[in-house]
């Protein structure tokens, strides 16, 4: 099949003949991003099985929650794209048919080197022509529907950019984060960015700009052009010439911190200030984003980066509710028990023949989770009003569960991150929030007259 026929799928579902815009200028992951993430922490009570028919009809959803992962919110366009990113990939890497054939077994190889061998996993693995096509064809891949499906349903001034802002990509790989922006942030497309992409491994470099090039070939519009790549080839740490008003991470910090002998909480204040070097300090909106699986040891070093980026002066735009403790601060030494942050969405509706692929590499994915933090630069000003205004006013929930069958109250319930600590949300009134839901409820009287969930300790509140 030649590069023609390979792109025909989309001109001919869009209707419109693409350009491909020039590579860009080059410079001299921190590591790569790791594999696919862990699912869920198991809520305590019954916990609703993954079965999609087993869960609660979620139609006609009250107004007053927030989709965290809604898939209808991705734009169109893109959506065309995600379905079929192999096409694109197949294009960039001009695989032979026996590199096709292999894929599923070198996917499945480097799952194990990914998750299993980490200890014996060399620097710049993804300077391999055969790794990296695994990794875009499978971990990349599922990233993007991750990744996408939380960037098109963030508020639309928590990426908000000015022209020629600088942005900062650390552990980049293939360009993963800026094609999952550009593909759901369809109102940073027409804006002058310049992105930074750092990594060890140039040859993931090239080949993420190729494949960001091609993406970016299809959705332009009259008078757009693509953001400007400059290749930088380092870890973390490694300088730019530029400061970054914003600066983004994906799966990077839990690979640096599994060869570290030092307590999370240190590593997080160190990167903390690693990051902050990189940071535009003339800007007042600067923002950092840091994404990692969900498992429970990176859900817990992503509490520790929020409360460290709280102490330098960056408040939480999502998926925090507040600026209080964050309650769900994962499994210590003080709390074994402890629940951790994470959010999941099934995968029965992503790509088909990414489902296919993962099948037949014996990786099947049935729920796709994460955690991350998203914070903004502040004056003060945030901190001081939310303090003043604290236990007053409405009170939102952020949904870090599946339902989970309160069998002794024959209802459903979800734990959840809020201002007041974390809480058992009993739903009373038919809400039917989806994990990652943001949900407005009414602030209690009395906090100190709630009953608290005996196995969890959370506060039962009914929304």
């Amino acid at each position: 099949m030649n590069k023609n026929e390979e792109t025909a799928w989309y001109d001919k579902a869009r209707g419109k003949t693409a350009r491909k815009p020039k590579p860009q200028k080059k410079e001299n992951k921190a590591h790569t991003p790791s594999g696919p993430a862990h699912t869920p922490s198991g809520p305590a009570h019954t916990p609703a099985g993954p079965a999609r028919q087993n869960r609660p009809n979620r139609i006609n959803r009250p107004k007053r929650t927030k989709p965290m992962f809604d898939a209808k919110n991705i734009p169109s366009d893109s959506a065309l794209i995600i379905q079929n990113f192999d096409s694109i990939a197949a294009e960039v890497l001009n695989l032979s048919s026996k590199q096709k054939i292999l894929l599923a077994k070198n996917i499945k190889e480097l799952s194990h080197r990914l998750t299993d061998d980490r200890s014996d996993r060399r620097l710049g693995y993804m300077n391999d022509a055969s790794t990296i096509a695994s990794y875009i064809n499978y971990f990349m891949w599922w990233n993007l529907v991750r990744l996408t499906r939380l960037f098109s349903n963030l508020d639309k001034d928590a990426l908000d950019l000015d022209d020629n802002s600088i942005c900062l990509d650390i552990g980049s790989g293939p360009l993963t984060i800026p094609i999952a922006l550009w593909l759901s942030r369809p109102d940073l497309r027409s804006k002058k960015l310049t992105f930074y992409c750092m990594d060890l491994s140039q040859t993931a470099l090239a080949t993420g700009e190729e494949l960001y090039l091609s993406i970016a070939s299809k959705t332009l519009k009259e008078n757009q052009e693509p953001w400007k790549i400059i290749r930088v080839k380092g870890a973390l740490g490694t300088r730019i010439k530029e400061k970054a008003d914003l600066i983004t991470s994906g799966n990077m910090f839990n690979e640096i911190v599994q060869t570290s002998q030092m307590p999370s909480d240190y590593l997080a204040k160190k990167y903390t200030e690693q990051l902050l070097s990189y940071s535009n300090n003339a800007n007042k909106n600067a923002r950092i984003l840091i994404v990692e699986p969900g498992d429970p040891h990176s859900a817990r070093l992503v509490s520790l980066f929020r409360d460290s980026l709280m102490r330098s002066g960056f408040n939480p735009l999502a998926p925090c509710p507040h600026f209080a403790e964050c309650p769900m601060q994962g499994r210590t030494t003080a709390n074994p028990g402890g629940k951790w942050c994470n959010f999941a969405f099934d995968t029965g509706d992503g790509p088909a023949k990414l489902l296919a692929l993962s099948r037949n590499a014996n990786l099947s994915k049935d729920r796709a989770v994460l955690s991350f933090v998203l914070a903004k630069k502040s004056d003060g000003s945030e901190l001081k009003a939310f303090k003043n205004a604290k236990d007053s006013g409405p009170l939102s929930l952020r949904i870090a569960s599946d339902f989970i069958r309160l069998t002794e109250l024959h209802k459903s319930g979800y734990y959840a991150c809020s201002q007041i600590g974390l809480v058992l949300a009993v739903d009373m009134s038919g809400v039917h929030p989806a994990n990652g839901d943001l949900v407005k409820t009414k602030m209690p009287d009395s906090i100190k007259e709630l009953k608290r969930d005996k196995k969890s300790g959370a506060l039962m509140l009914n929304i």
